[in-house]
């Protein structure tokens, strides 16, 4: 353990994180466990809503083994004379949502969506005086955690640029492992998007503000990342720091997994049969969504597998759905398959004999517990880094994922994987060759100190 820390260690840190989806919950909870086991420090936890889809057993997690409730942002004392105004903001958000996926007349839709943006940006910015209120009650010693992105839209940039103006350590935190090797991996970049989208971004995002620092595995680490289309408008390549990544390690997906069974247990379908799970990304990322379709209806029919599948934590999977149904000129998509939306993927993981993943980091808890990926390379135009590493099985036609399926046992799929390049893959990405402690600690001085990343 770090001499650095040691002599501190009378000193406690106070640490304010705040997340919005599964992601950002799922990558700090190993932190948060660490924190409060390892060294006593004070954290709170805001999210932007009452419990986070998935997160179930995570929260309880916390609240049993650790007495740590989540808190609303905006239920802050700071905020209660503007309840009015957070109760129009949050109805704004609500008809966000319900005309998300939606076929709009053009540029009626289009000027509908910026009215309701301006509408929306000039509540937050009367919300941005208690938020300043709020801000200027922490103790410049504190650490602030908001995920990567976050701090792009309401409340995290008013909270980062406050914060930063006070000298307050702001950490930008990425939240997961990043699966595609190519950098174009949004339909389209900024250079090539119309003016009206451009306008749209600016009425929704304002001016970018930017943390102190911000941290991301050895995946994300090279800076061309960060000037992607995947990444727009972000220019401070120089605040970016390599670490370790703790959401996926072997100490803590033991520990969890432990917990997790404690409280549930996941069977599916026949023994005998290879029980295979489909791990969906989200389809804005260059899906086919013809071939998309052809996976769900090749998986719901064959009479060899148990066939579950996993809609992405970030995305509801019923607007995917709509949305594809409508291009494809379907009345909608039928999957005979278990929906496995609310059973945690650490779970589904342990059950499966072999994972089928296009663009999700779950990809990295599957190469964990040694189950063999296949990669339908045809579902999208991207192109990733399991195939880069060759550990993973590439199928490159609908016909190809039948054949491999459906010709081999699960003990020959297992074969068809390089142990040793996956072994070398852990090592060199996730750090596998290191003691859970060990990575931890690291994770934990790069939060405190940036200098200390790697």
């Amino acid at each position: 353990m770090s001499l650095l820390f040691k002599k501190s260690n009378s000193v406690k840190n106070n640490f304010i994180i705040f997340g919005h989806h599964f992601n950002e919950l799922d990558m700090n909870l190993p932190f948060i466990d660490y924190v409060l086991t390892t060294y006593k420090d004070n954290v709170t936890l805001y999210t932007s809503i009452k419990d986070i889809p998935g997160g179930y057993y995570h929260l309880e997690y916390l609240r049993t083994r650790h007495h740590l409730e989540e808190k609303l942002f905006l239920d802050e004392q700071c905020f209660s004379k503007y309840k009015t105004v957070i109760n129009i903001y949050g109805k704004i958000k609500q008809l966000q949502y319900k005309r998300k996926g939606k076929n709009q007349i053009r540029y009626i839709g289009y000027l509908i969506t910026l009215i309701i943006m301006i509408i929306k940006r000039v509540l937050e910015y009367v919300l941005r005086k208690p938020v300043k209120s709020y801000v200027d009650t922490l103790n410049i010693s504190d650490i602030i955690m908001v995920y990567f992105s976050g701090e792009t839209g309401f409340p995290a940039n008013a909270i980062v640029e406050y914060a930063e103006k006070r000298g307050i350590k702001t950490v930008g935190y990425f939240q997961g492992f990043l699966a595609y090797s190519n950098l174009q991996y949004t339909v389209k970049s900024i250079d090539k998007e119309p003016i009206r989208v451009r306008i749209a971004r600016y009425i929704r995002e304002g001016k970018r503000q930017y943390c102190t620092s911000y941290l991301v595995g050895k995946s994300v680490s090279n800076t061309k990342h960060f000037r992607s289309s995947g990444n727009v408008g972000f220019k401070k390549a120089d605040r970016v720091f390599e670490t370790v990544v703790p959401r996926y390690t072997s100490g803590w997906t033991e520990k969890f997994r432990a917990y997790l069974m404690k409280n549930e247990q996941f069977n599916y379908g026949d023994e005998k049969k290879t029980n295979v799970v489909f791990f969906l990304a989200q389809v804005k990322q260059n899906v086919n969504y013809k071939e998309f379709a052809n996976i769900l209806h090749l998986l719901s029919k064959l009479d060899n597998i148990n066939f579950v599948y996993k809609p992405h934590t970030r995305n509801p999977f019923n607007i995917d759905k709509d949305a594809i149904s409508s291009s494809l000129g379907f009345n909608k998509i039928v999957i005979n398959g278990y929906d496995g939306s609310h059973i945690n993927s650490m779970l589904l993981s342990g059950w499966a004999d072999v994972g089928i993943v296009y663009g999700s980091s779950i990809a990295m808890q599957l190469l964990i517990d040694n189950v063999p990926i296949i990669v339908p390379t045809f579902v999208h135009t991207n192109s990733s880094i399991l195939e880069k590493h060759k550990i993973c099985i590439t199928a490159n036609s609908l016909d190809e994922l039948t054949n491999i399926l459906t010709n081999n046992t699960k003990d020959d799929i297992r074969k068809l994987i390089d142990n040793a390049r996956v072994e070398k893959f852990l090592n060199e990405y996730l750090d596998a060759n290191k003691d859970y402690e060990q990575i931890m600690q690291e994770y934990y001085e790069a939060v405190v100190d940036q200098k200390l990343a790697k």
